[in-house]
């Protein structure tokens, strides 16, 4: 059972940590980020989620996107490649001008959705990687036994 601080620091510390994880993911193209370091953060928010409240109810609230995840972010990011290649060679930046309602004047461009890709495949199989290992370490306890004695 987990600790009671344990719990509370999971409250307070995912919406931060997912939070700083979209942050660093759109300011990625233009100063230090990304898709891939944000990508480690919001799998780091999943980790405490696991560890504060299992890995069964992780399991089951994102264990079935997992894998679509990876095919869509390898899909994002390879698109993102083709409209450059569209426009003249492979990966070329290419930035389209959005006038939204709501936000305003919006600038965005491949480096972004490329970065969206990245990120889609980083949180998913880190995810996954952090449920493969949560499973074996409780298949290793024995019954009747707690795993830190």
């Amino acid at each position: 059972m987990p600790e009671l601080y344990l719990r509370l620091l999971n409250r307070i510390l995912t919406p931060v940590l997912l939070l700083l994880s979209l942050y660093l993911l759109f300011r990625g193209h233009n100063l230090p980020g990304g898709g891939f370091i944000a990508g480690l953060m919001a799998a780091a928010a999943f980790q405490l989620q696991i560890l504060s409240r299992g890995h069964d109810s992780l399991r089951r609230t994102v264990g079935p996107y997992l894998n679509s995840g990876i095919g869509l972010g390898l899909a994002v990011a390879v698109c993102s490649g083709i409209v450059g290649l569209l426009d003249g060679t492979f990966f070329k930046g290419v930035w389209f001008s959005l006038d939204l309602p709501l936000l305003g004047y919006l600038k965005i461009g491949t480096p972004v959705i490329f970065d969206l890709g990245v990120f889609l495949v980083v949180v998913s199989v880190a995810t996954s990687y952090l449920l493969g290992l949560s499973r074996v370490a409780d298949a290793n306890v024995e019954p009747g036994r707690r795993a830190d004695s």
